[in-house]
């Protein structure tokens, strides 16, 4: 019998370890290097743990508004400690998940700092232990961007990672930046009963989102009760009294936000902090690592996947691209496509999309727009969120789908029918005429699509 390829792979988050099951199934030998804890960013600092956070403020609000469904809930109190132990707890519990799934494939893990030290060699820096391979994934992930100018560093600025590990709730908050992260801890907070400011470069929040959708986003977001500065240049933060004022600039205009801790909320950078890439000359990007559409780097066996490669960062991408990879590591074929990547963002209401913005496809394509606002759909007034509409950009000759824009209850749920359809090169006619369940905000797709074909049904 020939022996067992050996698959090196550098990185535990969801860039690394379905990697390491799928290669495993495929038959070959796998390590699995990871310095920190199984499930990476991602189920650790990132997604999971915003998610249930976001989901314990979702809760908050629920009891706001159980009057408008005939239930009286006039007291509660929120216990923040108790919120971050569930969190913590839904963590650890995916955690162990993981771990299990890897132990029951014989994967080998390692807990430890990888180390290129040549094209087939990987170190552990803390025992010293070499480890050839035949082929090695680089599935490192990123870390919290930081920015520098006076004030911008202390214990009461906090980036993304140590906003996780608060013990307790500050009365107020400065967010910098209104990307997706900013916009969800913006929303975590509020909820939970701190006052939030949002400050942002651009001139919406939640840049490169579908203007429309984005604005809508906004106002939803100020009529909530947080303050939104955009297009606003900070300069500095002072300190008084154990309180941070950030200093910025709108235009010509001088403006101040209070808050007793300020998060930076500005974004990720691959990496690649002592892995030696440059010294085994992997060719780098702008402080990333190029690869193919087969995830190949420029020396042969070795891959990357994910965040390190600094393309679209998010989840479901690193794990696709290092499923991907490790196809084609073991002498499969695969290319990653990028046409149908859905983008969430989960605040209330939600924000989903999928394909090309209204801005992006008129600048290329010959398109007509369809919408069709949830205060027409019955399952929306029945859950009392009406706020939100269904947009889907077509090709005007073929009518061919090229993006669908969700913003309301469930869109990240419901963008994976755009996903399934736009991955076949559907048309808007044929997912006009894709029969829904009633009553359901699905729904809502399909009238809007029906908006381009001869008019919706529930729309004047």
């Amino acid at each position: 019998m020939a022996e067992k390829i050996k698959v090196t792979i550098i990185g535990g988050g969801v860039g690394g370890y379905p990697a390491a099951i799928k290669a495993a199934r495929m038959g070959a030998e796998v390590t699995l290097i990871e310095k920190d804890r199984l499930g990476g960013t991602c189920l650790n600092r990132g997604c999971i743990p915003t998610k249930a956070l976001l989901h314990a403020g979702e809760v908050v609000h629920t009891i706001q508004e159980a009057g408008t469904f005939g239930i009286k809930c006039n007291d509660y109190q929120v216990d923040f400690k108790a919120v971050m132990k569930r969190k913590s707890s839904v963590v650890n519990q995916l955690r162990q998940g993981v771990e299990g799934l890897l132990k029951a494939k014989k994967i080998r893990i390692i807990q430890g700092t990888a180390e290129l030290r040549d094209t087939e060699t990987v170190q552990i820096r803390e025992t010293g232990e070499k480890l050839k391979s035949d082929r090695i994934l680089i599935a490192s992930g990123s870390r919290p961007g930081r920015i520098s100018f006076t004030g911008s560093n202390g214990p009461d600025v906090l980036d993304s990672d140590q906003v996780l590990a608060l013990k307790n709730l500050p009365e107020s908050v400065v967010i910098i930046g209104g990307g997706v992260i900013g916009v969800e801890f913006a929303q975590i907070f509020h909820r939970l009963g701190a006052r939030v400011t949002i400050i942002e470069l651009m001139d919406t929040l939640v840049p490169g989102t579908d203007k429309e959708i984005a604005q809508s986003l906004e106002k939803s977001i100020v009529d909530s009760g947080i303050d939104v500065m955009t297009q606003a240049s900070v300069q500095k933060i002072s300190r008084n009294k154990g309180t941070c004022t950030v200093h910025c600039m709108l235009g010509d205009q001088k403006k101040t936000a209070t808050g007793k801790k300020v998060i930076l909320a500005v974004g990720r950078r691959p990496e690649l902090t002592d892995l030696g890439a440059e010294r085994i000359g992997l060719a780098l990007e702008n402080g990333s690592l190029v690869v193919n559409d087969r995830m190949e780097t420029n020396i042969p066996h070795i891959y990357a996947a994910g965040d390190v490669t600094g393309g679209i960062m998010l989840a479901h991408v690193a794990t696709a691209e290092s499923e991907c990879a490790v196809t084609n590591a073991l002498g499969e074929e695969s290319r990653i496509h990028y046409k149908a990547i859905p983008s969430c963002i989960y605040t209330a209401p939600e924000v989903a999309s999928v394909g090309l913005t209204e801005e992006a496809a008129r600048e290329r394509f010959d398109i007509e727009v369809g919408r069709f606002p949830l205060y027409g759909c019955g399952k929306a007034l029945v859950i009392n969120q009406t706020q939100g509409m269904v947009k889907i950009i077509s090709e005007k000759k073929y009518g061919e789908v090229l993006g669908v824009h969700i913003i309301g209850p469930r869109a990240t749920d419901l963008i994976a029918e755009a996903v399934l359809g736009m991955s076949m090169e559907m048309t808007v006619e044929e997912l006009a005429h894709a029969v829904h369940p009633h009553p359901t905000v699905s729904e809502a797709i399909m009238e809007s699509a029906l908006s381009l074909c001869g008019g919706a049904i529930h729309m004047p």
